[in-house]
């Protein structure tokens, strides 16, 4: 799985606060009143694929903004009343269990937050649903899959399908997120400067040179995250092979291989109605007015004396996860238009190649690659 900070589902509300639509990314305009958490969480069955994440909204120069807590204090508590208490993450507000645990299907599950200010947040228990697996994962392609108002024209894309039997007799309800994985040969440009020591620096030479691409010093893939959160329920097809589930869309904008990683989480009835709220604002008018909608509470309170208001949610999900590799270049489609000319540097000795770090990008070959 993406494992990268950032690269994991934590609710449909950030989206909802920073951008979300179908086609293309729109900046929603909110105005926030002052003082709410926002509470993101995931428990799932998988080792090492649940977090939480806890901001508090600030303002800043007259904006609100969300900033990440640290050092609150997390801990799962099941059915039973036994807690685990999670740690912190490298990245500021993100608490994940010890490596080794998992949620227990058909098992109940909360979070109780407690953070450095004082408040104590809990969510309601959720019953941990069974995982349902795929089949038939598949890839399409379609040179004019959606049109863009943005770029005034047709988006060739690939589109990711799975199959699922649908446990019969029970409702379920289904998101779906994914990410890709793709190799890069340049680890540093630079522009009208050359690279040395680790940085662009200018030279006399350089300045009327627009840009110099540096190749990276070993291999290289990036990881990148769609930003769609996909919904579909059982509603009028229970028992049934559901067929085509779209669990992917990402444009054609660059040859070469392309690994796909589709996860299906199976949530509560709940949880499904809060995402679809959310999805629903988010996508139907592009912006809300203040204060924001109540029912964003989702199932999160402050407990204590201090009452803090608290948006968002923690749902149990199911979590089953595929991989699917594809080479572009087979599909027979046209890509949009790109820049892949490299600008080396003419240099005598060669110039010197650049590492393989920064965000989303890993030395690391991703599990389901293939040469």
């Amino acid at each position: 799985m993406l494992r990268r900070p950032l690269a994991r589902l934590m609710g449909l509300l950030p989206l909802l606060l920073l951008l979300c639509t179908c086609t293309d990314a729109v900046a929603p305009e909110f105005q926030f009143e002052e003082g709410f958490l926002l509470v993101d969480g995931t428990i799932t069955n998988v080792a090492g694929e649940s977090q939480v994440k806890v901001s508090r909204s600030e303002l800043l120069f007259g904006n609100s903004v969300l900033q990440p807590i640290e050092g609150v204090v997390v801990t799962s508590i099941d059915g039973a009343g036994q807690g685990v208490n999670w740690i912190s993450t490298s990245t500021p507000g993100v608490y994940v269990p010890p490596t080794d645990w998992a949620g227990i299907p058909g098992e109940s599950y909360r979070l109780q937050i407690a953070t450095p200010r004082g408040e104590m947040v809990e969510s309601t228990a959720e019953v941990l649903p069974e995982p349902v697996p795929f089949q038939n994962v598949r890839v399409e392609f379609e040179q004019e899959s959606y049109f863009s108002e943005a770029r005034d024209r047709f988006i060739p894309a690939f589109q990711v399908l799975v199959d699922v039997q649908d446990p019969a007799g029970e409702a379920n309800y289904y998101e779906y997120t994914s990410g890709t994985f793709q190799t890069i040969e340049v680890c540093a440009s630079c522009f009208r400067s050359v690279y040395n020591n680790g940085e662009c620096m200018p030279t006399p030479g350089s300045r009327f040179v627009e840009r110099y691409d540096y190749l990276c010093d070993t291999r290289c893939w990036v990881t990148s995250e769609s930003a769609n959160v996909d919904l579909f329920s059982d509603e009028f097809s229970d028992g049934q092979l559901i067929s085509g589930v779209v669990a992917n869309r990402t444009d054609y904008n660059r040859p070469g291989r392309l690994l796909f990683e589709i996860r299906q989480f199976n949530v509560t009835r709940k949880a499904f109605e809060f995402s679809s709220l959310v999805q629903d604002l988010a996508e139907g008018s592009g912006g809300l007015n203040a204060p924001l909608p109540a029912a964003l509470v989702g199932n999160l309170s402050d407990v204590s004396q201090g009452n803090m208001p608290v948006l968002g949610y923690v749902k149990a999900a199911a979590l089953t996860v595929d991989r699917v590799m594809i080479e572009r270049d087979t599909f027979g489609g046209r890509s949009l238009p790109f820049d892949g000319t490299l600008r080396l540097e003419p240099r005598i000795p060669p110039p010197p190649a650049a590492p393989c770090i920064g965000l989303n990008r890993t030395t690391v070959r991703p599990a389901g690659w293939i040469d």
